[in-house]
């Protein structure tokens, strides 16, 4: 191979590293984000719900959402569970009556006084969906509660929620419940979830 030859080769070679210098410094991290960033999954944790108690005593089932992150080595940072869209049935029980959200309805985090409003995920965390106090309604678990918005369920009445987690570097996919209640209270779990039925929609 010719001197002339080899010069070329080693021009390309270094146009090719300035080339990729330039696109890493611009690109680097929507490159990053793309391949190798957080990857952030939400499901249902609990169809059954979990049976507490409130401080005075009363009875109390909370529902829970699981939101992983499948890429561990790459933490997701300042995570929400938001609620997306509320829709409720009309009267022909057609779901076309979608509550006016403003914006976003962040869930709380389970634990929410001592567990951050924002955290930083790599392994999975719990988040409450929401809960129903015996005697009472069942109440999506926001931390805020518009006026304008009915995050309640009473006695034989249904909704359907979309619900994803967002995070500053990352989005998971989009959850899709339907919750129906008739009204009843049961201690007991297995019958309880006949009354208070939650589950995905797929």
């Amino acid at each position: 191979m010719s001197n002339e030859n080899c010069n070329l080769i080693v021009a390309i070679i270094a146009a090719l590293g300035t080339w990729a210098i330039a696109i890493i410094a611009i690109w680097g991290e929507s490159i990053k984000s793309h391949f190798g960033g957080p990857k952030l999954e939400i499901a249902l944790l609990d169809p059954e719900g979990k049976i507490t108690t409130f401080g005075d005593g009363t009875p109390v089932r909370y529902y829970h959402l699981t939101i992983s992150n499948k890429r561990r080595w790459n933490q997701a940072h300042n995570v929400r569970v938001v609620i997306c869209k509320i829709t409720k049935p009309a009267a022909d029980k057609s779901f076309t009556h979608e509550e006016p959200l403003s914006g976003p309805l962040q869930l709380h985090w389970q634990f929410p006084f001592v567990h951050p409003q924002y955290p930083t995920i790599g392994p999975d965390d719990i988040c409450d969906l929401g809960f129903l106090k015996k005697g009472e309604h069942f109440e999506l678990a926001t931390y805020i509660k518009p006026n304008n918005i009915n995050t309640k369920l009473a006695s034989n009445q249904r909704m359907r929620v979309e619900i994803k987690a967002v995070a500053d570097n990352a989005e998971s996919n989009t959850l899709p419940i339907d919750i129906s209640w008739d009204g009843n209270w049961s201690d007991d779990t297995p019958v309880m979830a006949k009354h208070l039925v939650i589950k995905e929609i797929t």
